[in-house]
């Protein structure tokens, strides 16, 4: 009798030890399986809820969702290189599949995630510090050509241009590219070129305004107002339309938030810059996506997202340009 008790006792412990075992076996697999069915992608955007970032979010959203990833959309609420780092870090030690970032994020954070075997993919300014898989944004050579061309068509080649520019923020490597290369467009203006002033919007509207103001009374003689901040155009034509001289203003803004859009078909701007902030987030993600399963790289690193200038001429059929997605 105690040995069958005993050979009841063993084989009781045999099955504990079985299915034991086979769950612990079951949960991993299921575990992994998750793993490698569902890619994890991060999009570390420069702000969260700015409303040009929202679109680069819809795109996000939108390849995510034909893609089956799981997107994480993360940004602090105001500019901080510093936050953005971190979220980066967090990324990598969460163990991401790929990271989508804006390239004033530090480069050593970006390229620890890329040694970690996590591929990046630089969206708006580039990070050419960085081994990034690619960079996808606005040709700001591109821009500047598209703004003179604009004026000279408006002004003519004898009216002499004073130009100021507002950018968000100075310290920012992609703002003093830009107003390079509107000098250098700019410059061969036959009836001469300055720029005036350049003041910063701090991704602020009300900031922006109080510039503005600052500017048109400290400079009168300005007659071409570029703005390259998203909230900086509508900002800048408040001003403009308060002080009554919009008759001797060119305005031109940046993106194409509704508000923008709005005020250009009112005539209270003369154009916007735009790129595509949809392919920002829908082409990143296919890229990387294409990269990860197919071993697909672009054919070249830094890449144009599309650049164009939007007037009440085309404002109702841009929309579609910008939404054309190049397979690898």
């Amino acid at each position: 009798m105690k040995a069958k008790r005993l050979l009841v006792a063993l084989l009781s412990l045999i099955m504990l030890c079985g299915i034991a075992a086979s769950v612990f076996a079951g949960g991993r697999a299921q575990s992994d399986g998750a793993k490698s069915d569902k890619l994890h992608f991060v999009y570390v955007s420069p702000l969260l809820a700015h409303p040009v970032w929202l679109i680069a979010k819809n795109g996000f959203d939108a390849a995510c969702q034909e893609l089956g990833i799981q997107g994480d959309w993360v940004g602090p609420q105001g500019i901080s290189p510093e936050e953005m780092a971190k979220l980066v870090d967090t990324a990598v030690a969460q163990k991401a599949d790929a990271i989508i970032t804006q390239g004033i994020v530090p480069a050593p954070p970006v390229q620890n995630a890329i040694s970690a075997g996590i591929p990046v993919l630089v969206v708006d300014s580039d990070i050419p510090d960085a081994q990034r898989l690619a960079f996808l944004g606005k040709d700001t050579k591109i821009q500047a050509r598209l703004l003179y061309e604009d004026v000279l068509q408006r002004l003519g080649p004898n009216t002499p241009l004073n130009v100021s520019i507002q950018v968000s923020n100075l310290l920012y490597e992609v703002a003093h590219r830009m107003i390079a290369d509107i000098e250098e467009a700019f410059g061969r203006h036959p009836g001469g070129f300055k720029l005036v002033n350049t003041s910063e919007s701090k991704s602020e509207k009300i900031q922006s305004v109080t510039e503005w103001e600052r500017t048109f009374n400290a400079y009168p003689e300005i007659n071409v107002a570029i703005n390259f901040a998203a909230e900086a155009g509508p900002a800048c034509a408040t001003v403009v339309k308060e002080k009554g001289i919009r008759d001797k203003m060119l305005v031109y803004a940046v993106d194409d938030v509704d508000e923008t859009l709005e005020i250009l078909r009112k005539n209270e701007i003369d154009g916007t810059i735009v790129t595509s902030f949809w392919n920002y987030g829908y082409q990143a993600t296919y890229w990387l996506y294409q990269n990860i399963t197919q071993s697909k790289r672009p054919a070249q690193v830094v890449n144009d997202a599309g650049t164009i200038l939007v007037s009440n001429k085309n404002v109702d059929t841009y929309a579609d340009a910008l939404r054309v997605k190049k397979d690898l």
